[in-house]
C-alpha cells in the first residue's frame, strides 16, 4: 500500500499568486514544462477563500475536456458560492455549438447582476487544452472584473501566444527553491544536488523515486536519469503483465473502480482473480488513486494499439445484465475503438435495442455517433431544434414565437424563469398566455419567475407577474422571497412595490433570516429603514441567534453606507446586549471586523469585558484579528488586558498567536504579563516562532520566556527549531535561549531540527552544541534514529559538524551497524565516504556484516564486501562468523556471496562448531551440500552429530535447537 505522502504547501508559489490577485487585474496564466506540479498547485489554490470554482482537466476523462462539461462545472459550483445567482438551464446543444453566447447567458450576464464583493475572487482551469481555448477567451470576456479567470497549461505553441496576450503569465517552474524543498521533504535519503539534477525539473519524477524507493521497487544507489529512465527501471521490476493492466486503464473511458478492472482483466488474462489483484496491487505505483484507477504522471503517456484493450471492454459491456442506455452507450463507444468488424458491432448494439436511441448530439465522439446511427439510432437534426431556455434569455421574441408551440411544460418553466432574469417583459407575457401555471414553478436551485424578477430588478416583469395573480410570497423549500431577493439585491423600488403587494415582511427562510436580516447584512440603508416603517421586527433572531444589527456588523464592511445602516438599526433600538448562540454580543463582532462604529456599540454595551461561549472578550478578538484601532478604543474604554478565556489565554497571546506586533507592542506597553501560560503551558513567546517574524519574536523575549517551558518541557527554541526560519532561531539564540535544554523526554533544539529537516537551522545551532550523541530515553544517539528515517543527507551534516564517528548506542552499536541493519547502501557510501569504521563490534562482537547478514540484507552485505572490503571472517564474541549465520538462516544468496568473497567454511566457533555443523542442525540441507562442495569436505568430528540407523534415532532424540546464536539485541528504538 502507498503510505501517506508529506505533506507539502508551495508557499513560495503561493505568495506570488496572491500578490498577482490582490494587485493585478488581468486574468492569469500559469505555465511550466509537463509534470512540474501544476495540477498539485491548484489543488493547494482550491482551498484558498477567493476561490468560487475550480474544474480539472483530464485525459483520462475525455468529457471533461469539452466546453459543455466545464461549462456546467462551473455553473455548479458558482451557485454553491452565490445562492442569489439565477443560471438559465441551458442545452447541451447550446453549450457545445454557441460558445460564446452560452457563456456570456450562462456566467456573464448572471454574475454582473450581483453586486461586487469587498475583495477580487477566482475561478481556476487546471490543464487547458487547445480545443478550449475559444472557452477560456469567452470566459475572461464575459466575467465581471471582480472575478479572475486563472487557467493552468503547459508552455504554448508560438502560433497561440497571441491568443492569450491578455493574461498575466506565472511560471510555475520559476521557484525552484520549491523543488528542492519537495526532494528534501519526499527523499530525505538522498542527495538534494543528485537528485535535482536527476529529475530534469519533474515533481512527478521526484514523487515516483520516492515511492519506488518506500515501496523497495529500486535500490537507493539506484538514481536514473530523467523520467523516461525511471519508468523504465521500475517497469523492470513490475508484473510482467502490467502492460496490459495499464492499457486497460487508459482504454477505459471513465477511470475503473476496483472491480471493474479486475472483471475486465479476466476477458485478456487467464488467470486466478487472486493472481490478477496481486499484479494490481504490486502495480500501486502506477496510480495516482485507486478505485477508481486513474494512472499518475507520465504513465498515461504510454503509447500502443488500444484495439485489444476496446474489444475487452466491450466484452464486459455486453455480458452486463441490466444494461441501461448509458452501458449500449459505453458498449458502443468500445466497439467503435476495437478489434471486432463493424457488422458485428452493428448486429450487437442492434439486438440491445440502439435502434430506439434518439441522439440529441453527438455521443462521445464520432466513431461511436456513427456505429450507433448505423445500429438504427436517430440523430437529432439540430437545425430543426432550437434551444427555446437559450432564446428566451437572449430576449429573441420572433424566435421564442416560432418555437413556442413546440416547447414542453418544462421548458416553458425554465424559459419563463430567464426571461424573468433578464427582464424580458413582451417573452414573459407570451409564456404566461401559453400556459400561466409557469408563474408557479420553482427550479431545483430553489428560484421561481417572481424572485427572479426581483432580484434582477425588472420591474416591469414584477408587475406583469403580480397583475397575473402570482403569490408575492410564493417561493420554493429555501423560503427565500422575492422580498428577500430584493433587499439582498438593494433593489429599493422592487421592495416598495413587493410591500405595497402586502408581502410578509416577517418570511423567514431556512436560516432562519428575513428581508430585515438580507438588507442590513448588505448595508442597504434605505431598504432598512422602509421595512422598519412597514413594521419589520429588529429584534427578530436567525436560526443563529444573530439579529440584524449582528448580521450587519459580520459583514466586515466599511463603507458610509455601512455606516448608515449601522446608525438606522440603533436609531430603531436593536438589541446591542443580546447575544448569539457563540454567546457574542454586538460589541464582539465590532471588536473582530474592526467596525469604525464600535465606539456607538460600546457606549450601549453593558459589560465590555463580557465573554463569549469561548471565554473570549472582545479585545481577544481585536486582538487575534490585528484591529488596532478597535483595541486602542476598547483600551481607552478601560478594558481589562489581563483577561483569560477558556484555553487560559490572553488578549496579548491572541495577538502573538495570529502575529499581529502592534497590538503585542500596545498591550505590552499596558504591562501585559508576556510570563503568562495558557492551559498548555505555553507563553505567547511559543506561538510567536512559529511566524518567522523577528521583530514579534523580539518584543517577547526575556529571560523567563526564553526558558518557559510547556507541559511536554519545551521551550520556544525548540518549537522555532522544527520550522524554517533561521532568523528566528538566530533572534532567540542571541537573546539566550537555551540551545542545550531537553524536553521531559530528552527532545532538545537540535534534534528538533534535524528530525525536521531543517538544515539551516542545524548550522545555526551548531555553535551553541554541547552534547552532539543526543541520546533519546533508550540510549540511541541523534544520527542512528535519523538513519532508521533515511534522512541521509542529515546524518551527514551532523557528522560534519560534530557528532562524533564512533558513536554507539546502549548496544554499542555504530552507524555502520544502522546501515546494516537497514539495507540502505546509499547511507553506507555516506558513511565510508566520510571514513567510519565497518569493522568495529557491538555489546556482542557484531560487526555491521554480521548485523546485515542476521537481517537478511544481500544488497548492503554486497557492498560491505565488494566495495569496502570488511572481513567476511570476522566473529562474535560466540565465536560466529558472517557465513555461520547465514548458514543458520538457510539463506543461500548470502551463503554464496560470502564464500565469493573468501569466508572460511571449516571457520568453528567457540563450541567447536563448523559451519557445516550449523547448517546441518539448523535443518537446511541445501547450505550444507552448498558448504560441502566449498570446502569439500565432511561434516566435524562428530559433534552434533546425529546417529544413522534408525534404532539409534529410536533411542536418541535430536538436539531440539531453535537459534544456535542470539539473534540478537534488542532493536533501535525510534521516537
Amino acid at each position: 500500500m502507498r503510505k501517506d505522502r508529506p505533506s507539502f504547501r508551495r508557499e513560495a508559489s503561493l505568495r506570488v499568486f496572491r500578490r498577482w490577485l490582490a494587485t493585478c487585474e488581468q486574468p492569469l496564466l500559469i505555465t511550466s514544462t509537463p509534470y512540474s506540479g501544476k495540477t498539485f498547485f491548484v489543488n493547494q489554490l482550491q482551498n484558498e477563500p477567493e476561490c468560487v470554482g475550480v474544474h480539472f482537466c483530464r485525459a483520462e476523462v475525455p468529457e471533461s475536456l469539452e466546453t459543455a462539461t466545464v461549462l456546467r462545472s462551473l455553473a455548479s459550483q458558482l451557485v454553491a458560492r452565490f445562492p442569489n445567482v439565477v443560471l438559465p438551464s441551458l442545452c447541451q446543444w447550446t453549450l457545445l455549438s454557441e460558445c460564446v453566447g452560452a457563456v456570456e447567458h450562462l456566467l456573464g450576464l448572471p454574475l454582473a447582476s450581483l453586486p461586487p464583493p469587498p475583495k477580487p475572487l477566482f475561478l481556476v482551469i487546471d490543464n487547458l487544452q487547445p480545443l478550449l481555448y475559444e472557452l477560456i477567451l469567452a470566459l475572461e470576456a464575459s466575467l465581471p472584473v471582480w472575478l479572475r479567470c486563472v487557467v493552468t497549461a503547459r508552455p504554448l505553441r508560438t502560433s497561440d501566444e497571441q491568443k492569450f496576450s491578455s493574461f498575466h503569465i506565472f511560471d510555475l517552474a520559476g521557484e525552484p527553491e520549491e523543488l528542492r524543498s519537495f526532494i528534501a521533504t519526499k527523499l530525505p535519503q538522498c542527495s538534494f544536488e543528485d537528485v535535482y539534477d536527476a529529475c530534469v525539473e519533474s515533481w512527478f519524477y521526484v514523487d515516483q523515486l520516492g515511492e519506488a524507493y518506500e515501496q523497495g521497487m529500486l535500490s537507493y544507489e539506484c538514481l536514473p536519469f530523467g523520467t523516461e529512465e525511471l519508468l523504465h527501471e521500475i517497469t523492470q521490476v513490475l508484473p510482467q503483465r502490467f502492460t496490459i493492466y495499464l492499457m486497460l486503464v487508459k482504454a477505459a473511458r471513465h477511470p475503473p473502480t476496483h472491480q471493474q478492472l479486475i472483471a475486465v482483466s479476466q476477458f485478456i488474462i487467464r488467470d486466478l482473480i487472486s493472481n490478477i489483484q496481486r499484479d494490481i496491487e504490486e502495480m500501486s505505483l502506477l496510480f495516482s488513486s485507486k478505485d477508481p484507477y486513474v494512472l499518475a504522471g507520465s504513465w498515461a503517456d504510454f503509447v500502443g494499439d488500444l484495439a485489444v484493450y476496446h474489444t475487452a471492454w466491450a466484452e464486459l459491456f455486453k455480458v452486463k445484465k441490466g444494461k441501461t442506455p448509458e452501458d449500449v452507450v459505453e458498449l458502443a463507444y468500445h466497439l467503435a475503438h476495437s478489434e471486432v468488424a463493424p457488422s458485428d458491432s452493428i448486429r450487437i448494439l442492434s439486438s440491445l435495442g440502439a435502434g430506439d436511441f434518439l441522439l440529441v448530439c453527438d455521443v462521445i465522439d464520432i466513431p461511436t455517433t456513427n456505429l450507433l446511427v448505423h445500429a438504427g439510432a436517430s440523430l437529432q437534426d439540430h437545425s430543426q431544434k432550437d434551444d427555446f431556455v437559450f432564446r428566451c434569455s437572449c430576449g429573441d421574441l420572433r424566435k421564442v414565437t416560432q418555437t413556442i408551440e413546440r416547447a414542453t411544460e418544462k421548458e416553458l418553466s425554465l424559459g419563463l424563469l430567464a426571461a424573468a432574469s433578464r427582464g424580458h417583459v413582451a417573452i414573459c407575457k407570451r409564456i404566461l398566455e401559453m400556459r400561466p401555471q409557469s408563474g408557479h414553478f420553482v427550479s431545483e436551485s430553489q428560484w421561481n419567475a417572481l424572485r427572479s424578477a426581483a432580484c434582477n430588478n425588472h420591474l416591469p416583469v414584477l408587475d406583469l407577474l403580480i397583475d397575473q395573480g402570482i403569490n408575492v410570497d410564493d417561493c420554493g423549500n429555501g423560503g427565500r422571497t422575492a422580498l428577500r431577493a430584493a433587499a439582498w439585491s438593494g433593489h429599493r423600488e422592487i421592495v416598495c412595490r413587493l410591500l405595497r403587494a402586502k408581502t410578509d415582511v416577517e418570511k423567514k427562510d431556512s436560516e432562519g433570516r428575513t428581508a430585515l436580516m438580507a438588507a442590513a447584512f448588505m448595508d442597504h440603508a434605505e431598504i432598512v429603514e422602509d421595512l422598519l416603517n412597514y413594521g419589520a421586527n429588529i429584534k427578530q433572531l436567525d436560526a443563529s441567534g444573530a439579529t440584524a444589527l449582528h448580521l450587519t456588523l459580520s459583514n466586515g464592511a466599511k463603507s458610509p453606507n455601512h455606516d448608515r445602516t449601522i446608525a438606522v438599526l440603533l436609531q430603531g433600538s436593536a438589541p446591542v446586549n443580546h447575544s448569539d448562540s457563540n454567546g457574542r454580543l454586538c460589541l464582539h463582532l465590532a471588536a473582530y471586523h474592526g467596525d469604525r462604529n464600535l465606539p456607538k456599540i460600546a457606549e450601549l454595551t453593558g459589560n465590555i469585558d463580557a465573554q463569549d461561549e469561548n471565554g473570549r472578550t472582545p479585545l481577544m478578538l481585536a486582538a487575534s484579528h490585528g484591529q488596532l484601532e478597535a483595541a486602542n478604543q476598547l483600551v481607552e474604554r478601560k478594558t481589562n488586558i489581563d483577561v483569560v478565556d477558556n484555553e487560559g489565554r490572553t488578549a496579548l497571546m491572541h495577538a502573538a498567536i495570529h502575529n499581529h506586533l502592534p497590538i503585542v507592542d500596545l498591550l505590552l506597553s499596558l504591562g501585559a504579563d508576556e510570563g503568562h501560560k495558557d492551559n498548555d503551558g505555553a507563553v505567547a513567546l511559543h506561538y510567536a516562532v512559529l511566524h518567522g517574524n523577528v521583530a514579534l519574536v523580539r518584543a517577547l523575549c526575556t529571560n523567563t520566556t526564553l526558558r518557559s517551558t510547556d507541559r511536554n518541557g519545551a521551550h520556544p527554541l525548540i518549537i522555532a527549531a522544527q520550522q524554517s526560519n533561521v532568523e528566528v532561531i538566530k533572534e532567540l539564540l542571541n537573546s539566550g535561549a537555551p540551545a542545550n535544554l531537553q524536553t521531559w523526554d530528552g527532545l532538545t533544539a537540535l534534534r528538533a531540527a534535524a528530525n525536521a529537516n531543517q538544515i539551516e537551522i542545524v548550522e545555526a545551532l551548531a555553535p551553541q552544541i554541547e552534547d552532539w550523541e543526543q541520546l533519546d530515553l533508550y540510549g540511541t544517539p541523534l544520527v542512528h534514529n535519523l538513519l532508521m528515517q533515511s534522512q541521509n543527507a542529515m546524518v551527514e551534516l551532523l557528522l560534519r559538524l560534530g557528532t562524533p564517528m564512533g558513536v554507539r548506542d546502549a548496544h554499542a552499536r555504530t552507524v555502520a551497524h544502522v546501515v546494516g541493519a537497514t539495507n540502505d547502501v546509499l547511507g553506507a557510501k555516506m558513511l565510508n565516504r566520510l571514513g567510519i569504521s565497518f569493522e568495529v563490534g557491538d555489546m556482542a562482537g557484531r560487526t555491521p556484516l554480521h548485523t546485515a547478514i542476521w537481517a537478511g540484507h544481500l544488497l548492503v552485505a554486497t557492498y560491505f564486501l565488494e566495495q569496502i572490503c570488511v572481513d567476511p571472517n570476522a566473529i562474535d564474541h560466540q565465536g560466529a562468523s558472517a557465513l555461520s549465520i547465514a548458514s543458520q538462516l538457510g539463506n543461500r544468496d548470502l551463503v554464496v556471496l560470502l564464500l565469493k568473497f573468501g569466508a572460511e567454511p571449516n571457520q568453528r566457533d567457540k563450541m567447536g562448531r563448523s559451519c557445516l555443523d550449523v547448517a546441518r542442525l539448523s535443518g537446511h540441507e541445501h547450505i550444507r551440500s552448498l558448504l560441502k562442495s566449498a570446502c569439500g569436505s565432511a561434516d566435524s568430528s562428530g559433534f552434533g552429530s546425529m546417529p544413522n540407523s534408525p534404532a539409534g534415532e529410536r533411542r536418541r532424540a535430536p538436539p531440539q535447537t531453535t537459534f544456535l546464536y542470539h539473534t540478537a539485541s534488542p532493536r533501535v528504538h525510534l521516537k
